[in-house]
């Protein structure tokens, strides 16, 4: 998000701006600017004929065949007209088209816009906008190349991409701290899960070492355990009758605490004594 603040703000004449979840009349020219790029207009490669059809089928929207570029406008300005639809379109080209170049070019105009939502590089598609610190975390968790962080980056796209899967996002978020938890914690246990690494955990808490020293400066584990009892189980799972769908903002911060714990892990967070 851009850290410009407008004058008349800092001066108190107007309101502090708010992230905007649709498309404003001040962001539009610039997307139909970005996706007009995307199909090649003022390309000398020419227009990406098949592109524009399969943007059309993706979002449903109908264009007579005849020449690309009328095409093309008629499929970005019958987007135009409904917010949600425009975003639908820009989503598609970037997990479609959202080279390095062109998912730097769409994000400024989106940050600088104040838009709710952001493109980010290697992600398939837009994603809701975050705090940067967070977004920074989760992208320091999950770029090693293994278990864990592609379950991570499986939970972030179901919490925060267009279209959002709260329960698989809360799966995929238990299942990368089981990734680097269970190796630790029980690396015997069959068929293991995140239940038996918080019951050994509460167990035989005075084996292991928490890396917060807490209120009693005794590194004692049971913090951990209490972060672990609420990341387990999915309510969506719930086996004592209580099931029901988690909110999205229950899963979100079900994520957040998923980056957190496997950063801990990775970092000696939780050790033998």
């Amino acid at each position: 998000m851009s850290n410009w603040v407008p004058l008349s703000v800092r001066q108190g004449l107007r309101a502090p701006t708010v992230l905007e979840e649709g498309v404003p009349p001040h962001l539009a020219p610039a997307l139909e600017y970005w996706a007009q790029g995307v199909f090649g207009y003022r390309d000398k490669a020419g227009m990406k004929m098949s592109l524009i059809h399969s943007a059309a089928l993706a979002v449903r929207v109908p264009v007579q065949n005849g020449h690309s570029v009328e095409m093309m406008h008629s499929l970005i300005g019958t987007c135009a007209n409904a917010e949600d639809l425009f975003l639908d379109l820009i989503d598609y080209l970037l997990s479609t088209y959202g080279g390095n170049s062109r998912y730097a070019s769409l994000e400024e105009c989106l940050s600088v816009g104040g838009s709710a939502w952001m493109a980010v590089k290697d992600q398939k598609g837009l994603q809701r906008r975050v705090d940067e610190s967070a977004q920074q975390s989760y992208e320091s968790a999950a770029s090693p190349s293994d278990q864990a962080g592609e379950e991570l980056k499986q939970a972030w796209v179901n919490a925060f991409s267009r279209n959002p899967d709260a329960s698989d996002a809360w799966d995929h978020a238990i299942k990368a701290v089981e990734a680097v938890l269970i190796p630790i914690v029980v690396p015997q246990q069959d068929k293991a899960q995140l239940g038996h690494v918080v019951g050994s955990l509460r167990s035989q808490g005075k084996r292991w070492k928490f890396i917060l020293p807490g209120v009693q400066m005794n590194h004692d584990v049971q913090p951990l355990v209490s972060m672990l009892d609420a990341l387990w189980p999915n309510p969506d799972r719930h086996a004592n009758g209580n099931q029901r769908q988690p909110t999205l903002e229950e899963a979100q911060a079900a994520v957040h605490l998923a980056v957190s714990i496997v950063q801990w892990a990775r970092g000696n967070g939780l050790m033998l004594r």
